[in-house]
């Protein structure tokens, strides 16, 4: 059906998914928490809006423990900080992250649809 309006069109693009390097911060918005499978075990993955550009990355235990659902529309600031050889699983030290997370939803986030 012809349409005398001319409508814009962009291509959505999943989000770069991130694999964290000691040092390395995702910050923006949470825009969505998705659990799926991963080699066939459970995992969450997390996605952040920083200014347009989309970030996805999967929970680890500690991300899993201090993130919530409660959480989207908040902006969130992760920081991989490294792993503690202390404590080990399966042979796989754990990863430290650091979690900051806004104490209110993030002004526009409801009218973006993000929550």
């Amino acid at each position: 059906m012809p349409d005398a309006r001319e409508i814009e069109m962009i291509e959505r693009e999943e989000p770069r998914f991130v694999q964290f390097n000691e040092g390395d911060v995702v910050e923006g918005v949470l825009v969505e928490i998705k659990s799926l499978s991963v080699q066939g075990k459970p995992a969450i993955r997390y996605t952040v809006d920083d200014n347009g550009q989309l970030y996805s990355f999967l929970g680890t235990y500690q991300i899993n423990e201090k993130i919530h659902f409660g959480d989207k529309g908040k902006k969130v600031r992760i920081r991989y900080e490294g792993e503690d050889r202390s404590v080990a699983r399966s042979g796989n030290p754990m990863r430290i992250f650091r979690v900051f997370v806004s104490t209110e939803v993030v002004n526009g986030a409801a009218e973006r649809g993000d929550m």
